[in-house]
């Protein structure tokens, strides 16, 4: 699992990477098109609503999702019972693939527009001219394209991999619980929240309690949960470790690979029920 992991965060790295540069060229070329800040200030919205390079951030996230999810969910299965042989994930897990790229590309952007907004504002209040504002924007730390992929990439492989050993789990009838545990080596700057809460054990099914550091209480499935906010998820190194019910794991593999499958239907029918309710409950049909 290790090479894939590499290939997937350097792939993902490389591609983020270019689009967050296409996306600074492309403001920039905006910019300099306008004669003075008031005029661009004008614009501004409408050169924000045709940004878009978060479509490329989501394909980039997306097709590395789709690749390595499969092979680290075999993966982790195989760690537990060598057995059990996973042929696909669950429906749910193949629709978060789809809504989380697109999701953080979106989370992206927005953060890239705060960026140039607020050294537009800062241009603004001492009356630059535009070649100015211009410059003020590829001096500043929004050109860091490498190290904002770098940092991106890290944390998407990681949530990546929590997905994918929860999918494993659940999959897995030889597993029963999982427990969090910290991982982070005081180099990394441990969040102490997450070395606090280390040992938590809970059924495999459902959530730990996190207690935020901003004092609100979280029920993530897993570390780097998309449920989290970026303060809890970004650069975390935490797992959650299973818990291996040996009686069920020494039961004949014909009966083992009945529970796998059984596992996956009712992980897929509950995934069903739960997007036709939610499209339901967009429809107003109640």
């Amino acid at each position: 699992m290790a090479e894939d992991t590499v290939k997937a965060m350097s792939s993902m790295e490389d591609g983020i990477a270019a689009a967050l540069v296409s996306e600074t060229k492309y403001f920039i070329k905006e910019i300099k098109k306008k004669k003075s800040l008031a005029e661009l200030g004008k614009a501004l919205e409408k050169i924000k609503e045709n940004d878009i390079y978060c479509d490329e951030i989501a394909e980039v996230v997306s097709k590395q999702l789709k690749k390595i999810v499969p092979k680290l969910v075999k993966g982790y299965v195989a760690e537990v019972d060598a057995e059990i042989v996973i042929n696909t994930v669950s429906k749910g897990t193949t629709a978060w693939i789809e809504s989380w790229s697109k999701d953080l590309a979106e989370l992206m952007k927005l953060n890239s527009h705060k960026e140039i907004e607020s050294i537009l504002k800062t241009c603004f209040e001492e009356k630059l001219s535009i070649a100015e504002a211009t410059r003020a924007i590829m001096d500043s730390g929004i050109r860091d394209e490498y190290y904002k992929a770098r940092r991106a990439a890290l944390t998407e492989v990681l949530r990546a991999h929590n997905v994918s050993k929860y999918e494993a789990a659940m999959q897995n009838p030889s597993i029963t619980k999982k427990m969090w545990v910290h991982t982070g080596a005081h180099k990394n700057a441990p969040r102490d929240n997450h070395v606090d809460m280390s040992g938590q054990t809970v059924p495999k099914d459902e959530p730990f309690e996190l207690i935020g550091a901003d004092g609100e209480t979280y029920y993530p499935l897993y570390p780097v949960d998309p449920i989290l906010p970026a303060s809890e998820a970004v650069n975390c190194h935490c797992i959650a470790e299973d818990i291996v019910d040996k009686d069920i794991l020494g039961l004949p593999l014909e009966e083992r690979q009945r529970l796998q499958q059984k596992a996956l239907d009712e992980m897929d029918d509950k995934w069903e029920e739960e997007f036709n309710a939610a499209n339901r409950a967009k429809a107003g049909i109640e």
